[in-house]
């Protein structure tokens, strides 16, 4: 859990850096550019040797997937919606996750279900400011395209690392990452958003620098290696710890003002439900609970 607690701090920072310096390029340049800096990073520790050829390509798909799609319509969403309308549609995530889980592993948990449309529902009353909202349908589409993706990524991800023996995630991410590059590669290459290398910026350069090292390289790891740790419910709440953290981000370095009681309410709802979805996996799943869980 302390893995899926930094990313979540981490991605709280990345709303704003994308929204303020990069709606001007391509979304595929974008997700293309930030890929594959991640893909080199773990470049280095690749073992290919250590790999089966089928679980090789199954990570190969799983990065296209989780990644390579998701970012790509994500990115692409910002040019239709505003950032608190986006931050509001990503909520419906850990929604995604469960009923993923429960595809995978053909059990129901009701307990995850309660735990997920609570994270739905604290951060829906934290950001929705009571005017009416404007929706782009094309917009809210690219962004529930992105949840599904994610979501189907990191339960797919989380059954090989719980089934796998040996499995060793350092030696083969490198593999996730280069199907993520590839999909935004060839989605990089149709929509004409490679044309635009030339006219990023120094400054948009270091914001992908950031986003491609820090935010997808090391992030996504450690995002995909803690969800391995905890209970699908646990898994599934946390996705949605980024939106009062973003808030609390946009307090601490921006100096704005929110609604403290609706901020405070929010995160106790999330340690809330988050100690009882542990406490529920240990209770309600078998004795490896956690393994299969």
């Amino acid at each position: 859990m302390p893995y899926l607690l930094l990313v979540s701090f981490i991605w709280s920072f990345s709303f704003v850096i994308i929204k303020g310096g990069l709606v001007g390029l391509d979304a595929n340049l974008v997700s293309f550019l930030r890929l594959f800096l991640a893909f080199l990073v773990f470049l280095p520790f690749l073992r290919l040797r250590r790999l089966a050829p089928a679980l090789g390509w199954r990570l190969f798909g799983i990065g296209a997937l989780q990644f390579g799609l998701m970012y790509s319509a994500y990115t692409a969403a910002f040019s239709y919606l505003p950032a608190y309308m986006l931050v509001l549609l990503t909520s419906t995530t850990p929604l995604y996750v469960v009923f993923f889980d429960l595809l995978l592993q053909r059990r129901n948990t009701p307990f995850f279900w309660a735990a997920a449309l609570a994270g739905v529902l604290a951060c829906w009353l934290l950001q929705y400011n009571g005017e009416a909202l404007q929706f782009n349908w094309k917009g809210v589409f690219l962004v529930q395209l992105s949840n599904l993706a994610f979501a189907a990524g990191q339960i797919y991800y989380r059954k090989l690392a719980r089934t796998q023996p040996g499995w060793e995630p350092v030696s083969h991410f490198a593999l996730v990452y280069l199907g993520a590059v590839a999909f935004t590669l060839l989605s990089c290459i149709y929509s004409g958003g490679w044309r635009q290398v030339p006219e990023v910026s120094a400054g948009q350069w270091l914001l992908l620098a950031y986003l491609g090292l820090i935010a997808s390289g090391l992030c996504f790891f450690l995002w995909n290696l803690g969800g391995s740790k905890v209970s699908a419910g646990s898994y599934a709440l946390l996705n949605n710890l980024k939106i009062p953290l973003g808030v609390l981000v946009s307090l601490w370095f921006l100096g704005e003002r929110c609604d403290y009681v609706g901020l405070t309410l929010s995160l106790l709802v999330f340690m809330s439900a988050l100690l009882l979805c542990e406490k529920a996996a240990a209770e309600i799943l078998p004795a490896n609970g956690l393994q299969n869980g």
